[in-house]
């Protein structure tokens, strides 16, 4: 009973360290633009935040307007700030984002090269032997590591500076709208999990429909190599139609496996309405603060779009 649960952690610590291994082969310079990278893309996802800023402050003057005489200076003041601001904000995140996209791309298009000229150093050093043995063909494994490679570029180069900007756009927006108004952030908070729970369960349920899928069609794939190899003996025996009936069970199961996939990830997507059913909550709660609070309209809801944008975005980061 021990022997097991030893190597159950062992494989829990193996998926673990999985992504980390990505960046072995990561040098100085891909630590510095990983680190800008992650700085890029922290800016990309506090943006929006940082905008509502000053939307709350151009809502309350927009409010406000010309309605006396000594008003007027004021609101004209207030909106050139405003302006300004969206000016400096804009030109911000041009170059985060710009350092978020080419920082990502070129540490992985650096890592993913190294870890080609390792894979090709691994089978020059092999002996003539291990050549002999191998069942693939030069185009397979050309094509093997191509596909293994393009992987991980894909998450170096996308995956990773998404998940950064959205964990960014999710901090920053819980921590913004308690700044806007702690009142409105307190009784929202518990809603943030129907946002967030419902992306979870979909990351669950999609890694074990994929892996099932996977294993279908690897005995598919099977069944097509031993009946190629052995053409003739199928042939002699008249197996052919049993051999397509069961290759086509095998496809009709992963073909009700995608439709599963497809199913989840509906109903994931569509559970990201409930952002209308929060927003009504915000919306009630908040006027009970405007007119019982003395809580300004504006930063009510600067606190409710940080609150809600960052619900959304941690749950696409699932998706």
């Amino acid at each position: 009973m021990c022997s097991p649960k030893k190597g159950e952690t062992g494989a829990e610590k193996g998926r673990r360290s999985s992504l980390t291994t990505l960046f072995r082969y990561a040098d100085g310079l891909d630590v510095l633009l990983m680190l800008l990278g992650t700085f890029g893309a922290i800016g990309d996802g506090m943006s929006t935040n940082c905008l509502l800023i000053y939307v709350s402050r151009l809502f309350n003057s927009l409010g406000f307007g010309k309605s006396s005489p000594e008003n007027h200076g004021n609101f004209m003041d207030e909106v050139v700030k405003c302006s300004l601001f969206y000016v400096y904000l804009g030109i911000a995140v041009m170059a985060v984002a710009f350092m978020e996209g080419y920082c990502w791309s070129k540490t992985s298009e650096r890592q993913v090269l190294k870890i080609r000229y390792k894979y090709l150093e691994a089978v020059l050093r092999q002996e003539v032997g291990f050549f002999d043995s191998q069942e693939a063909t030069t185009s397979e494994i050309i094509n093997s590591i191509s596909k293994d490679t393009s992987l991980i570029q894909e998450v170096l180069s996308e995956k990773v500076p998404i998940f950064l900007m959205n964990m960014s756009m999710f901090t920053t927006g819980l921590g913004f709208s308690a700044y806007f108004s702690w009142r409105l952030s307190l009784v929202a908070f518990p809603t943030v999990f129907l946002l967030i729970i419902p992306g979870l369960i979909y990351g669950k349920y999609l890694l074990h429909l994929s892996r099932k899928s996977f294993k279908e069609y690897g005995k598919a794939n099977s069944i097509v190599g031993q009946a190629l190899s052995s053409i003739r003996t199928v042939y002699s025996f008249t197996a052919e139609r049993s051999i397509i009936e069961k290759y086509s069970s095998i496809l009709d199961r992963a073909k009700h496996l995608g439709i599963k996939q497809g199913i989840a990830k509906g109903l994931a997507i569509g559970s990201t309405g409930l952002s209308f059913a929060i927003w009504a909550l915000l919306a009630w709660y908040g006027s009970r603060l405007v007119m019982y609070k003395g809580e300004s309209g504006g930063r009510i809801y600067a606190a409710g779009v940080s609150f809600v944008l960052g619900g959304l975005y941690v749950a696409s980061s699932q998706l």
